[in-house]
């Protein structure tokens, strides 16, 4: 499978939920290439982390700019997953590997700036699907409060609101907002590495989920 992790609106999640899915399906024994096609260069400066401290499973990285359509159908054809990290923005990177991918895994936080590009993101989708019809895009709830207070409204108001978009599914899943995906990334850790469960188990939810 070729999944991109990719949305039009930074700080959403996009790299924590890439590098925490390769760790998730490296784990059950799949090999798994981690794509950065970012220029700012999260999930390489992870793994550089994670090659260092030789922590297993090893997974491999390719880091590629640009147009990425070729890069992702050879290494399809070498790996069982290949997931890309592309840019928080429309760009070129995410156009040009969306032509081949089999799935759009979008992360959202619950809020207008976040909601609001999903616009520009189904727009992009439709003239994609002229050439991938096949695509699906899924957009997952990311940075979720975890306040007993709001969290039953802000799932409903972000169900709401991504139901209105035909061309979205939206995920069953939910990450939401800990201090342990941002400590364990320095690490080059995934949150499964951790002692955190709550992380965990949030993130074996949408391993299943989606592969």
């Amino acid at each position: 499978m070729i999944l991109i992790i990719g949305c039009n609106k930074g700080g959403a999640g996009k790299t924590t939920t890439a590098i925490n899915l390769a760790v998730a399906i490296a784990q059950k024994g799949a090999d798994v290439c981690l794509v950065d096609a970012d220029p700012q260069r999260s999930a390489a400066r992870w793994y550089a982390e994670r090659e260092e401290a030789g922590i297993k499973p090893v997974i491999t990285l390719v880091e590629k700019l640009d147009n990425i359509t070729q890069t992702l159908k050879s290494l399809s054809t070498k790996f069982d997953h290949v997931i890309v990290d592309v840019a928080g923005r429309n760009s070129r990177e995410l156009i040009t590997g969306a032509v081949v991918a089999d799935q759009i895994i979008a992360p959202h936080q619950c809020s207008q700036l976040d909601l609001d590009t999903l616009a520009e993101l189904e727009s992009q989708i439709t003239r994609i699907r002229d050439l991938n019809p096949n695509l699906k895009v899924g957009v997952y709830h990311t940075m979720a409060s975890t306040n007993p207070a709001v969290k039953e409204t802000e799932r409903r108001e972000f169900l709401e609101f991504v139901n209105e978009f035909k061309s979205f599914e939206p995920l069953k899943s939910v990450g939401y907002y800990r201090k342990a995906y941002k400590d364990s990334v320095p690490e080059g850790k995934s949150v499964l590495e951790t002692d955190n469960q709550l992380a965990k188990d949030e993130i074996a939810q949408l391993s299943r989920e989606i592969f």
